[in-house]
């Protein structure tokens, strides 16, 4: 039989579905009592993304603007999250690590690490804008 985890980290940024499936899970989890630590990169929360989040009795969020892999010219946000976020699992102490982003996979970290995948913005951008991927994005 296994055993859930107590705390989960797990990353997130509140621009479209990715924060819907992080609050979602962290509203599963509540019954069986694990406590879930969101830390939000990218835009900050809204008033009422931030209310949604409320709500939750096992969800703590920890945010922060760093940009997102798949932003602009990202790389120094993206070596900032790093630290960032290693520096709140050695704080939080938690049982897993959830990363819903790719980049930092690759950390040291000191818990059992999941990667969600939910997108990839190449193809997302081919489908929904019907378009090539711009050059800047190679």
């Amino acid at each position: 039989m296994s055993t859930l985890p107590k705390r989960i980290l797990m990353t997130a940024d509140a621009v479209g579905g990715v924060w819907t499936y992080a609050l979602e899970l962290a509203r599963g989890l509540a019954s069986a009592d694990v406590e879930v630590c969101l830390a939000t990169m990218g835009p900050r929360p809204t008033a009422e993304q931030r209310e949604a989040a409320a709500q939750i009795s096992n969800l703590r969020v920890f945010e922060s603007e760093y940009k997102l892999e798949w932003m602009q010219d990202p790389w120094q946000d993206v070596d900032a999250a790093a630290e960032w976020l290693l520096a709140l699992e050695d704080r939080l102490e938690p049982d897993l690590v959830h990363l819903n982003g790719y980049i930092h996979g690759n950390l040291g970290w000191q818990s059992s690490v999941l990667i969600a995948a939910h997108s990839c913005v190449l193809s997302w951008w081919r489908a929904v804008r019907n378009d090539a991927v711009p050059a800047e994005w190679d």
